[in-house]
């Protein structure tokens, strides 16, 4: 029987003296390292090491940082509970891409994965799951979108590839459509063979994508 891999949490939380919420969610947090929930907790006062912020991209207080999950503003007490026992999972940060594409925080999610380019492979498992709601499948190719020319796509272009061979046509052609935004000479090989695919949606957008990267002297 498999069983969940559970990992120790790392916290950071950013605050300001003047965040009237800063105090409780620091209370909060200090509760949960006294009650032995937390490996560590490191508390950052941004008024006097702003240098912190800048290189968290932090822009505003509170801030909380579990693991790889990076939460802004205000939290209650069951909130961070919640997000506690999601950053001690494997797939906890596909739960949290899942929580802000749902509301349309694509730009936090962009921003997430621009500093941290491992959660690439999580954003795609929400690209491609069809039983997501389709706001947030929407929201994983805005995400992909925009982070066209940033490099990050190239490294999960053969993934990409692999969604083109889906049992799902949705999944094919949502695969073939990104494929064009990655820049790379890769992802020729599965769109020319997305071409021949049953489904004459899919072979239409593999061929609007090739030409796309043809465009840019990929083709």
């Amino acid at each position: 029987m498999n069983q969940t891999t559970s990992m120790p949490v790392h916290a950071t939380l950013l605050v300001a003296p003047a965040c009237p919420h800063c105090p409780k969610m620091k209370q909060a947090l200090s509760n949960l390292s006294e009650q032995g929930k937390l490996a560590s907790l490191d508390i950052v006062d941004i008024s006097t090491d702003l240098a912190r912020a800048e290189q968290l991209g932090v822009r505003s207080v509170p801030w909380l940082k579990l693991n790889a999950l990076e939460l802004q503003g205000a939290h209650t007490d069951e909130e961070i509970n919640y997000w506690l026992e999601q950053a001690a999972l494997e797939e906890g940060r596909q739960v949290l891409f899942d929580s802000l594409l749902s509301v349309g925080q694509i730009a936090q999610v962009e921003s997430m994965l621009r500093r941290h380019p491992d959660g690439m492979s999580d954003l795609l498992v929400l690209f491609a799951n069809q039983d997501r709601q389709i706001n947030v499948r929407i929201g994983a190719s805005a995400v992909l979108e925009a982070l066209q020319g940033s490099g990050l796509l190239e490294q999960v272009v053969e993934e990409l590839g692999q969604y083109t061979q889906s049992k799902q046509a949705s999944t094919r052609i949502d695969a073939c459509h990104v494929l064009s935004f990655t820049l790379h000479p890769a992802a020729v090989e599965f769109l020319t063979s997305a071409l021949n695919d049953a489904d004459t949606e899919v072979a239409e957008v593999a061929r609007e994508s090739l030409e796309e990267l043809a465009e840019q002297g990929f083709a």
